[in-house]
């Protein structure tokens, strides 16, 4: 392994097996990343995250400023250094899913429980799957691939009706952790023929603990670049959507999906909410090669700065699109993939490429709470100026 330092970022590429590095002199600490390649290297910190990907990824470039003395190991790695025990009361260990969606859903679900089964094998707590992970991104194909899903609370799940949450509720069980559904079409059966793009989230008992609908649906034309419209087929949500991760650790979470991330003031009310316990943002998301590489990262960062709070997003892996003439039966879309970890102070603690990756990240909900303390902006704001409120 090789490792050059900059100002402002750390270079890793796994040319070695073993090395150690003390950066000092900055203020900053920064969730150091554990990869595991080819090579089988890893590097690690108190706070530390690994990419496991299905095609090896030489270089993995950290950026933010670091605090004095941040210490980066890294080593060869076994077995049982990727079977760590649970993490700290304080640390939440979350992966995010990054894979290929095809239109097989049976091959989307079996790839979804290897994606699981890997992360709970690497001891996560929280595991987070991609937008529409079970269907095409094509408006068209909305309504083929639409399910009826569980209610909140609901402890099983009929497969016949709702194979896809069957798939992940069998899952939270059976490993006994949190898993955030990414998102699906949602069917209902109140008469209004209605489809919505929504996110199931489970509790390690396998219960529906939060429901999310996609509350701002992505129509844009952007000239030169793409057009689409969602509200051709999909209906919005009317809720704001975050649950509690008691008793594995004191943490509110905020959903949204996708387009959502672009509304500060979404994010802003699922952060102030039950006391200002949400330490945590996670957006299932399929930005596109347009909006991707312009925004994806800087909104990412921008909720994480606004509310002083760790942010999550899992995308699908990028597909290329099929040669003229083998098209499908529905208009292929381009995500942008890079699912993303992005901590309180704005820094990218890990991100995956355009391929096919499982993310593994300790967060340190500490670290939060630091933020919080040394830019008290929560105690700051003008309420005889301003003031923002839930309207229902």
């Amino acid at each position: 392994m090789r490792l050059s330092y900059r100002p402002f970022a750390l270079w890793i590429s796994t040319t070695a097996v073993s090395v150690s590095a003390f950066v000092s002199n900055h203020h900053h600490r920064l969730p150091l990343l554990r990869t595991l390649h080819t090579t089988g290297t890893t590097a690690s910190s108190s706070t530390h995250a690994f990419l496991a990907t299905r095609s090896s990824s030489p270089t993995q470039h950290i950026r933010g400023p670091f605090r004095q003395h941040t210490r980066l190991l890294a080593s060869s790695s076994s077995s049982s250094d990727t079977m760590e025990s649970k993490t700290a009361k304080n640390t939440l260990r979350v992966a995010l899913c990054q894979f290929h969606v095809t239109p097989d859903k049976e091959a989307n679900h079996k790839t979804a429980v290897d994606y699981v089964d890997r992360a709970a094998a690497q001891g996560a707590q929280l595991v987070v799957l991609p937008e529409i992970w079970n269907s095409p991104y094509a408006t068209s194909a909305f309504a083929e691939y639409a399910e009826l899903v569980p209610a909140m609370g609901d402890t099983s799940v009929d497969a016949a009706t709702s194979p896809s949450s069957a798939v992940l509720q069998e899952r939270a069980k059976q490993h006994q952790l949190w898993i955030v559904g990414g998102s699906i079409p949602e069917k209902t059966l109140d008469g209004q023929d209605q489809i919505f793009n929504t996110c199931l989230v489970y509790d390690p008992s396998g219960k529906v603990v939060a429901k999310h609908r996609k509350v701002h649906l992505f129509d844009i034309d952007v000239p030169g670049g793409i057009t689409f419209k969602e509200s051709d087929t999909l209906s919005p949500g009317n809720t704001l959507t975050t649950f509690s991760l008691q008793p594995v650790v004191d943490c509110d979470v905020g959903v949204g999906i996708c387009y959502d991330i672009r509304f500060a003031l979404q994010a802003m009310l699922m952060c102030q909410s039950n006391n200002n316990k949400c330490k945590l943002l996670i957006y299932p998301g399929a930005f596109n090669l347009t909006t991707g590489p312009a925004h994806w990262e800087l909104l990412q960062r921008a909720r994480a700065l606004d509310n002083q709070c760790y942010v999550a997003t899992a995308s699908p892996a990028r597909t290329a699109p099929p040669p003229e003439g083998q098209e499908g039966k529905y208009p292929h879309y381009t995500a942008w993939g890079h699912s993303t970890v992005v901590s309180p102070w704005g820094d990218v603690v890990t991100k995956a490429d355009e391929k096919e990756a499982l993310i593994v990240c300790d967060l340190d909900l500490g670290r939060v709470d630091e933020v919080r303390t040394s830019i008290p902006i929560l105690q700051q704001k003008r309420d005889d100026l301003y003031k923002l409120d839930k309207v229902s």
